[in-house]
């Protein structure tokens, strides 16, 4: 039933490209890319995707994705850090979104389009 919809609207089945976000953590004093990984935004409603990645001995980024949002959160022994949320839909077109507020002495960025690892 959805192709049928889809092909009487004209548009191609064969093919679907969903949006790919990447969380890229730099360690600014080194410039060493501690975390670099992509991941394919839900197009689902209530579809969810989320990681965890060790940045260093006292820090935790999680990455928390939904349809609507992409969700940074950091668990830190130095003290609180400030989440970072951004809409999912401004990684439809592409584009780089700094952290405002990153964890201490770190650069983290969301960047989009990427290339998940299967």
């Amino acid at each position: 039933m959805v192709w049928a919809a889809c092909a009487a609207l004209g548009c191609d089945p064969a093919y679907v490209s969903p949006d790919t976000v990447a969380l890229m953590v730099t360690d600014t004093a080194s410039s060493v890319q501690r975390v670099n990984r992509c991941h394919y935004v839900p197009v689902l409603l209530g579809s969810r995707d989320r990681a965890r990645y060790t940045v260093d001995e006292r820090l935790r980024v999680t990455i928390d994705l939904d349809r609507d949002q992409v969700s940074l959160s950091f668990d830190d022994e130095r003290g609180p850090v400030d989440p970072f949320e951004v809409a999912s839909s401004r990684f439809k077109d592409g584009g780089i979104v700094a952290d405002p507020s990153p964890p201490s002495g770190y650069k983290v960025e969301l960047a989009s389009p990427c290339t998940p690892e299967d």
